[in-house]
C-alpha cells in the first residue's frame, strides 16, 4: 500500500484526469439503457463550434454558444466504449507522467487542456459542417506526444522507464513511436476510414509540439 500511496502522491494531475473519465464512463454505462447517455450533453459536434463561432463574428453570442465551446474541453473526457477508454488513458499514462515528471503539475494540466481544445478546433476545421459528435482524450493524448516530442527534440532526456515500458529505453524509441502515430493520422485524412477524429489528433499534437518548442521551461532532468 505505501507504493500506491507514494504513486499517487507523485501522479495525482494523472489521477483525477483518469478519475474524472472512469467515473463519466461508469455514468454512461448505466445511463446508456435509457437511450441518452449522461455524456450527451458534454460532447462536441464540430457544426454546432462552427456555428457559435458564426455568432460571435455576427455580435449575437448566447448561452447555447458558450455550451458549444465549453464542449471543446468537456468531449476530451468522454469515451464511447471500454477499448476506447483503456487505450486512451493507458497512453496518457506514459506520454503524461513524462511530461509530469519534467514539467511538473501546472504544466501538465496547461499541456492537457490547451491540447484537448486544440484537437477539437483540429476537428472543426477538418469537418466543420458535421453533427457526428466527437468524444474522447486522445486529442489532449496526442497533444502530450506532442509535447514529449519536442522536449526530447530540444533536450536529452532521462530513458522513459514508465510502466508498461519493460526497461528503460532510449528516448529516441519513444520519439519514433509518437511520430508514427502522426503518420497514421495523416493517413487516415488520405484514406476512408471512418469514426476516428483525425483532425483531433493532429490538431492536439501539433499544438503539443508548439508548446514544447517555444513556451514551456527547461525540463527539470534536461541534459
Amino acid at each position: 500500500m505505501p507504493a500506491i500511496f507514494r504513486l499517487l502522491k507523485e501522479c495525482w494531475p494523472i489521477a483525477i484526469i483518469f478519475s474524472i473519465c472512469i467515473v463519466i464512463f461508469a455514468l454512461d454505462v448505466f445511463t446508456r439503457a435509457s437511450g441518452i447517455p449522461f455524456s450527451a450533453p458534454y460532447m462536441m459536434f464540430p457544426g454546432y463550434v462552427t456555428e457559435a463561432w458564426d455568432h460571435v463574428l455576427a455580435g449575437t453570442f448566447s448561452t447555447e454558444d458558450w455550451r458549444a465551446f465549453s464542449s471543446l474541453v468537456s468531449y476530451a473526457f468522454l469515451h464511447g466504449n471500454l477499448s476506447h477508454i483503456f487505450f486512451n488513458l493507458l497512453f496518457i499514462w506514459i506520454f503524461g507522467s513524462l511530461v509530469l515528471r519534467e514539467l511538473g503539475a501546472i504544466w501538465f494540466f496547461i499541456a492537457y487542456f490547451i491540447t484537448a481544445v486544440a484537437g477539437g478546433i483540429g476537428q472543426t476545421l477538418l469537418d466543420p459542417d458535421s453533427l457526428i459528435p466527437t468524444l474522447g482524450a486522445s486529442g489532449a493524448l496526442m497533444g502530450l506526444e506532442g509535447v514529449y516530442f519536442g522536449m526530447a527534440l530540444r533536450w536529452r532526456l532521462p530513458k522513459p522507464d514508465v510502466w508498461p515500458i519493460a526497461e528503460p529505453i532510449p528516448q529516441e524509441r519513444l520519439m519514433i513511436f509518437a511520430g508514427f502515430g502522426v503518420l497514421v493520422d495523416i493517413s487516415g485524412l488520405i484514406g476512408s476510414a471512418e469514426n476516428i477524429a483525425y483532425g483531433a489528433h493532429l490538431g492536439g499534437f501539433i499544438a503539443g509540439f508548439f508548446l514544447s518548442t517555444t513556451l514551456i521551461p527547461r525540463p527539470k532532468n534536461a541534459q
